[in-house]
């Protein structure tokens, strides 16, 4: 088999598309997020040094966001689903109790 793929396909290039830092930065921020609104995590996990070596040992060039911006996150999140769900009860025909 890998006599196979040095034959062929060693050297083509792969279609995989590349992130930029930005990007990258906001899809982990928003992972962060999710973790820790699902799992009822307390804001200061961002704190926490135990926490902050194992983000370090997964991705190195990540810089974790602070307590306050994650609370701003939180909110931003909040009234962005609250928004989300009283249009959806708008354009409900009917709603069962």
């Amino acid at each position: 088999m890998l006599r196979h793929y040095r034959a062929r396909h060693e050297n083509e290039v792969l279609d995989t598309p590349r992130i930029d830092a930005a990007s990258r930065k906001q899809m982990l921020d928003e992972a962060l997020l999710n973790f820790m609104v699902k799992d009822c995590q307390p804001l200061s996990i961002v704190e926490s040094e135990g926490f902050r070596e194992l983000v370090q040992a997964l991705q190195p060039s990540y810089v974790l966001p602070t307590r306050k911006t994650i609370k701003q996150m939180v909110a931003k999140k909040y009234k962005e689903k609250r928004e989300r769900v009283k249009k959806e009860v708008q354009q409900a025909v009917a709603v069962f109790f």
